[in-house]
C-alpha cells in the first residue's frame, strides 16, 4: 500500500510573470519556519486541480483561473512520504493574502535560493530555473574563443540553460573552460549543465547534470543532490521513465526531426513526441533537428521547450537575431 501523501502545490506569478509566492510555515506545521510553495493534501476522492484551487482559495483567497502542470516530487522525509504535484499558476482572481496566519513574500525565482526550503521544495526551484529555449554545445572546437563567444552571446540575450558536452575532458583546459562559461552564466542569472557523471558535481563548480540515455540504467534513484539540476537524453518511452524513476527535472526527447549529425536515425515526428511525453509529469524537451521559431509548435505537441544544437553553431548571425527570426 502506498503511504505517500499526495499534496497539490502551487506556483503562483504575479500579474508581471517575474515573481511568485511563497509562504512561511507556522510554528504548529512540520518543518515549521520554512518557507514554501502554497498547496495542500489532496483528500481521498479529490482530483488534484480540484485540491489545488481549494487549498489556494482556503490558505490565500485567491480563486484559480488556469493551471498548468510543472512536475512531481517524490521525497523520503524521515517521518512521512510526500509526492508533491506541481502545478504553474498563471491566471487566478482575487488579491492574495494571509489566510491562515502564515507569513507571505513575493521573491524573484532568482531569489528563492536565498530562502530556507524544505527538502521537497528544492526540485522545484531547480526545475522554475529552466529555460524554454536550451543551448547545447557542440562536441569538439578547433578553438574554444568561438564557443566562448557564442556563449556569451547566448546569456547576452537572456538566455538562461546551456550545456557544455565535449566528446574529450582531457585537454588541461577543461576545468579553466568550465570556469570561463560559469562565470558568464552567474553574470546573467544563467545556468551551465555539464553533460557527464554524477562525480563531476564535486569535481566541479557548475549548475547541474545531464546524463546520456545510456547511463540511466546505471542508477536506481536519483544520483545528485536536488541542490543541482538533473537531466538526461531519452530516446523512447522506456528511457523516459527510466528518468521519472530517477526524479530528474527534465529530459529531452529525440530526435524529433532528421539531423545532419546523425542521419542515421530515424526522426520520431511530433504526434510520437506527444503521445511519449505525455505519459510523464516532468518537463520535457523536444531535440533534434530544432530551430528557435519552432518553440510554439513544439509547446502544442506538449514540449516544455525547444533544445538545439546546429541552429546556433551552424550559424553566422548573433544569437539574438536567430531568436527573433
Amino acid at each position: 500500500m502506498d503511504t505517500r501523501i499526495h499534496v497539490a502545490v502551487g506556483v503562483i506569478y504575479n500579474s508581471d510573470k517575474n515573481k511568485v509566492l511563497i509562504t512561511k510555515r507556522t510554528a504548529k506545521q512540520h518543518l515549521a519556519g520554512l518557507w514554501e510553495f502554497p498547496g495542500g493534501k489532496v483528500e481521498q476522492n479529490e482530483d488534484v486541480v480540484s485540491a489545488l484551487q481549494r487549498e489556494l482559495y482556503e490558505e490565500l483567497g485567491i480563486t484559480v483561473v488556469e493551471a498548468k502542470q510543472l512536475t512531481t516530487v517524490s521525497y523520503n522525509y524521515p517521518n512521512k512520504k510526500v509526492l508533491l504535484d506541481v502545478w504553474k499558476v498563471h491566471k487566478w482572481n482575487g488579491e492574495a493574502e494571509s489566510k491562515e496566519n502564515q507569513e507571505i513574500a513575493w521573491p524573484k525565482v532568482t531569489e528563492l535560493n536565498s530562502y530556507k526550503f524544505p527538502e521537497a521544495n528544492k526540485h522545484i526551484i531547480q526545475t522554475l530555473s529552466l529555460d524554454q529555449f536550451y543551448v547545447i554545445s557542440q562536441p569538439s572546437y578547433e578553438d574554444n574563443s568561438r564557443l566562448i563567444s557564442v556563449v556569451n552571446d547566448y546569456f547576452s540575450a537572456g538566455l538562461k540553460l546551456f550545456q557544455l558536452r565535449l566528446e574529450s575532458r582531457n585537454n588541461p583546459e577543461f576545468s579553466m573552460l568550465i570556469k570561463q562559461i560559469r562565470e558568464l552564466a552567474n553574470s546573467h542569472n544563467g545556468k551551465l549543465i555539464l553533460n557527464g557523471t554524477p562525480a563531476d558535481v564535486n569535481a566541479y563548480k557548475i549548475d547541474g547534470l545531464h546524463l546520456k540515455s545510456n547511463q540511466l540504467k546505471k542508477y536506481k534513484s536519483r544520483p545528485i543532490s536536488e541542490n543541482y539540476i538533473l537531466g538526461a537524453s531519452c530516446h523512447n518511452e522506456e528511457e523516459l521513465a527510466q528518468a521519472e524513476k530517477l526524479n530528474v527535472n527534465y529530459a529531452f526527447l529525440s530526435p524529433v526531426s532528421k539531423t545532419s549529425s546523425h542521419p542515421e536515425k530515424e526522426a520520431m515526428g511530433w504526434d510520437n513526441f506527444y503521445n511519449i511525453s505525455k505519459k510523464v509529469k516532468f518537463p520535457v524537451y523536444a531535440l533534434g533537428g530544432m530551430q528557435p521559431s519552432d518553440l510554439k509548435v513544439a509547446r502544442s505537441y506538449n514540449a516544455f521547450g525547444v533544445a538545439m544544437i546546429g541552429a546556433i553553431w551552424n550559424s553566422t548571425i548573433p544569437v539574438s537575431d536567430i531568436l527573433s527570426n
